[in-house]
């Protein structure tokens, strides 16, 4: 008898999974349109959109391969505006309970976005106090509603200096899951806009992206030349919380944040 035909197979091992952990006001809604939809061999994962838009996830499970899980964003939440938190805020606290500890990190591999915590908090107070959409879902709806009317009470200089021991704690969070990482790279937006290479070195460390994919998200990152407070994206451009708070209110901020701006080499 001759032998048995066997056919080839041209099987290749999914790469392994990444999680990548980021903020509101960090170019989140462009890694989550765009980049994390367009990695190869990569299916995306995005929890929290599915909750913000009233698709509760029937399990919250992280495969071991051939998965992008993101944006896992660690200032998400609205818990302090309705306590106790229910329904589908409820299931955004539990995603970030879970995946927010040590012990989910340690044998993950993750990406951390962070971009220059008074940045982020100007960028905050437009968005969540003015321009930024609100979710279908009514109980999510409901503490962005509360949560815009106490921004809109506030001065900018006001926001910023009630908000960031909430910034603060998000970048402490970070440290700690980065460092609980054992194969995990941190990034930051301003080098993404201003030390391009640099960031691609970074980027393309724990995932296969296509040069026309890394083309397009530099194109899709660029600063509007001109500002627009009404828009989701204002402006990009690193350093513009000098024009908008106060001389004081920088230089309060910068003794509060003296170890998050030491710790990823921002200037004060």
């Amino acid at each position: 008898m001759g032998s048995p035909w066997r056919r080839a197979v041209n099987w290749v091992r999914p790469r392994p999974s990444v999680c990548f952990y980021t903020f509101h006001r960090c170019a989140s809604t462009l890694f989550a349109d765009y980049l994390l939809r367009n990695i190869d061999g990569m299916t995306p994962i995005d929890y929290l959109s599915q909750i913000y838009h009233g698709h509760e996830p029937a399990s919250l499970t992280f495969e071991r391969r051939g998965h992008v899980y993101g944006p896992l964003r660690l200032t998400a939440g609205w818990a302090p505006a309705l306590e106790p938190s229910r329904g589908l805020v409820a299931s955004v606290e539990r995603l970030r309970a879970l995946v927010s500890t040590e012990e989910f990190v340690k044998d993950k591999t993750a990406m951390f976005l962070v971009r220059d915590p008074r940045d982020m908090l100007v960028s905050m107070y437009y968005s969540f106090g003015f321009s930024h959409g609100f979710s279908p879902v009514p109980e999510i709806r409901e503490c962005q509603e509360q949560d815009r009317r106490e921004i809109q009470g506030l001065t900018i200089d006001e926001f910023a200096l009630t908000r960031v021991a909430h910034i603060l704690a998000k970048f402490d969070e970070v440290e700690r899951l980065s460092g609980a990482c054992r194969r995990g790279v941190v990034l930051r937006y301003e080098d993404m806009i201003d030390k391009w290479d640099h960031f691609v070195d970074g980027l393309t460390r724990l995932l296969e992206i296509q040069p026309r994919v890394l083309k397009e998200l530099y194109q899709r990152s660029r600063p509007r030349e001109v500002e627009d407070v009404a828009a989701h994206r204002r402006s990009g451009r690193p350093g513009g919380f000098r024009a908008k708070l106060k001389p004081e209110t920088i230089a309060s901020l910068n003794v509060l944040l003296s170890r998050v701006l030491g710790r990823f080499r921002y200037d004060a």
